[in-house]
This record gives structure tokens, C-alpha cells and sequence, in this order.
């Protein structure tokens, strides 16, 4: 699943509860990220890389969206986050989509 924390004294609170030696990926949230029509967007691309360097593009790529413009006095999920796993479940899933 996915966490978020404003502060480093609540990422410490959160793991002191999880078992020992399991593995967390941190990242920095962008406070200014760039935008898609108000709202936050990722970039979805596949490429393979074989042990020779040839580069393989797949060429149908998509960009995920927020269902909600962005804020950063949000703390609603659907606002920060892309993840079609979450967003389905938002009131406004596929409002801006064709």
C-alpha cells in the first residue's frame, strides 16, 4: 500500500509499528509537480533493455491522471495520487476522461 507523511516523526512512528527487517521504498513528494488540466498526471511507458544495450520501445504508452485538481492543502488521496488501483474507487473516477 501506499503512505503518506508530512513529517519524519510520523515515518518514524509508522515503521516502529511494522515487523523487523522488512523493506520500505521513501520518496519526496513534488510540491510543484507539472500539471495536466489542473491536475497531477503520470507518464506510462514500457522499454526493455537487453545485456547488449538494444533498446526496445513499446509504443502505446498512457498517462494516468488524479480525478481531482491539484491542491496542496488536500490531503485527499485522489487529489496526489495517479494509481488506477485507487482512483477507481474515487466519486469522480473517469470524469475527465473520454
Amino acid at each position: 500500500g501506499i503512505e503518506v507523511f508530512r513529517n519524519l516523526l510520523s515515518i518514524e512512528h509508522f515503521l516502529t509499528t511494522k515487523p523487523p527487517h522488512t523493506f520500505w521504498v521513501a520518496q519526496k513528494y513534488v510540491e510543484r509537480p507539472l500539471l495536466f488540466r489542473e491536475r497531477k498526471f503520470d507518464i506510462r511507458m514500457w522499454v526493455l533493455v537487453t545485456n547488449k544495450f538494444e533498446v526496445f520501445l513499446y509504443r502505446d504508452g498512457y498517462l494516468r491522471t488524479s480525478s481531482h485538481d491539484y491542491t496542496t492543502s488536500a490531503f485527499d488521496n485522489y487529489v496526489h495520487l495517479t494509481n488506477n488501483c485507487l482512483q477507481q474507487f474515487g466519486e469522480a473516477y473517469g470524469k475527465y476522461e473520454d
